[in-house]
């Protein structure tokens, strides 16, 4: 979710039913070599905001996790995080070649001394340790259950698993059958267990819990430009009725893209937010008409002035019944 989970849209998806969000990937080693302005504003929190608050981490040494969490607890804000979440399953390849990400289930025996020394000294700082992983490096390695089984045994308080191996990226279809063998792996430890992939509205929640008998589900992608997703989410297995996406107005999703640009601007800046944008504005205008030269104009603008009449000449002439 590199680009999208910054502090401003945790903090929008937390009203709209988030229940907490992890912040972006941060290196371990970085944090320990450089300290924490280089990597601070991907980690920054706002517990005021975002509820639950979560840092994630990777890196492939386990006295790299054990000295960034002890110096991003000397911070007067990050300090106050309430998670600390290792990362074990990015898929990308410039952090899978250094043996982080999804390459620490190649090797299980470093995981699970990442996870024992991480759970000490996160115990000794009072939170909580989280990992996230996938089903398999590859279709000729889906070890999950025995490494789930692993992460728990080590001291991992909570399981993230997405449906996918590594090598499938995002492609395809996640796997929730295996999922499910991940979760029974680690049934009757006490660790929780979240599902993730491929889970897009209410059913497909109410549908990846029925499968997998995992205890939450983590969205993603989905999310994205979409953060209306887990009030109809949770509505759903509530039973209290559903917001389909499709009945978000135009209007609305163009007002909840300049609030999170300008929440991003005050963290930021104007020229940086804007840029970095660019990824994100396309996502809150897709399926709608004439998305496509729309989000052409909105990834060639560089002030938040051009971006308000980008979205302004879109709504002209438009019924607001999307």
């Amino acid at each position: 979710m590199a680009g999208f989970s910054c502090v401003t849209y945790r903090g929008i998806c937390h009203s709209l039913g988030s229940d907490y969000a992890p912040t972006e990937l941060t290196s371990a080693r970085s944090i320990v070599m450089n300290g924490l302005e280089k990597s601070y504003r991907f980690m920054r929190i706002n517990p005021e905001t975002e509820g639950v608050t979560c840092i994630q981490l990777f890196g492939n040494t386990p006295e790299d996790f054990t000295e960034a969490m002890k110096l991003i607890c000397e911070d007067e804000l990050l300090r106050r995080v309430d998670i600390f979440d290792i990362n074990m399953g990015c898929p990308v390849q410039k952090v899978v070649k250094t043996g982080a990400g999804s390459g620490l289930m190649r090797t299980p025996e470093i995981a699970s001394k990442i996870v024992k020394q991480s759970r000490a000294t996160a115990e000794s700082l009072g939170k909580v340790l989280t990992v996230k992983t996938r089903i398999g490096f590859s279709d000729n390695t889906k070890n999950g259950p025995e490494f789930a089984k692993m992460l728990a045994d080590s001291g991992a308080q909570a399981i993230c698993v997405h449906g996918r191996t590594a090598a499938q990226m995002y492609a395809g279809q996640a796997d929730w059958e295996q999922i499910r063998l991940m979760r029974e792996s680690v049934a009757g430890t006490g660790v929780y267990f979240f599902g993730n992939g491929d889970v897009k509205d209410g059913p497909s929640a109410k549908k990846m819990l029925e499968v997998t008998g995992a205890d939450g589900v983590m969205i993603g992608r989905a999310a994205c430009g979409n953060p209306w997703l887990f009030t109809e989410v949770k509505d759903y297995l509530l039973g209290k009725g559903k917001v389909k996406e499709g009945n978000i107005s135009l209007t609305k999703k163009c007002d909840m893209l300049i609030t999170e640009l300008d929440g991003r601007i005050e963290e930021v800046g104007e020229k940086t937010a804007v840029t970095e944008m660019r990824s994100v504005m396309p996502q809150y205008i897709k399926g709608f008409p004439g998305a496509a030269s729309v989000k052409a104009s909105l990834c060639r603008a560089s002030t938040r002035m051009e971006v308000r009449q980008i979205l302004d000449d879109c709504l002209k002439g438009r019924e607001d019944e999307h």
